[in-house]
């Protein structure tokens, strides 16, 4: 097998483990986003944006006991959950910046040497969101809440790239089949 091809085996290895840990962590954070939802009608994300402490404290009002426990499970699970992600998005990079220079776009296949350390940039993000959400739950105000928006808008930014180049990445490989 030629190193490319051991490199794309490796690395398809390396998205099946991150990707069927990261499906089994869905379970628990959907039920998660449901407690929120009945306790208040707000999930994780709208409380990640948050960006006021008025606006955090209105949402975790509005959750109660059992919404502000259900937030404060989902942020902790949220760091496995990160990791898995984080190394999904990073190995899908790897496989479609491969399929992007099979099919000849050398340009764009030189580009993931760049959106793969922003994959795990995201994941860096995510982890300062999670850790500024936590404070806020357990009483922390000031600046967290635009701390927390700044590092959920940064990470979003960061996996939109990641997955705009997964899909060239798959047109790519269906192009050059």
């Amino acid at each position: 097998m030629s190193s490319t091809g051991a490199r794309a085996s490796s690395q398809g290895r390396a998205a099946l483990c991150f990707g069927l840990a990261h499906a089994a962590l869905w379970v628990p954070m959907l039920a998660l986003e449901r407690r929120m939802n009945r306790a208040g009608g707000l999930g994780i994300i709208p409380f990640e944006l948050a960006g006021t402490p008025e606006r955090a404290q209105e949402m975790m009002d509005r959750w109660g006991a059992e919404g502000r426990s259900a937030a404060r499970t989902s942020l902790l699970l949220d760091y496995p959950f990160l990791v898995t992600y984080t190394g999904l998005q990073v190995a899908g990079t790897a496989l479609a910046s491969d399929a992007l220079r099979r099919s000849g776009a050398d340009g764009l296949a030189d580009a993931g040497r760049l959106i793969g350390p922003a994959q795990i940039a995201a994941g860096a993000f995510d982890a300062t969101e999670n850790t500024a959400l936590l404070g806020i739950l357990a009483g922390r105000r000031g600046r967290w809440p635009a701390v927390a928006r700044a590092a959920a808008t940064a990470k979003f930014a960061l996996l939109t790239v990641g997955w705009i180049y997964g899909a060239l990445g798959l047109a790519g490989h269906l192009s050059s089949r």
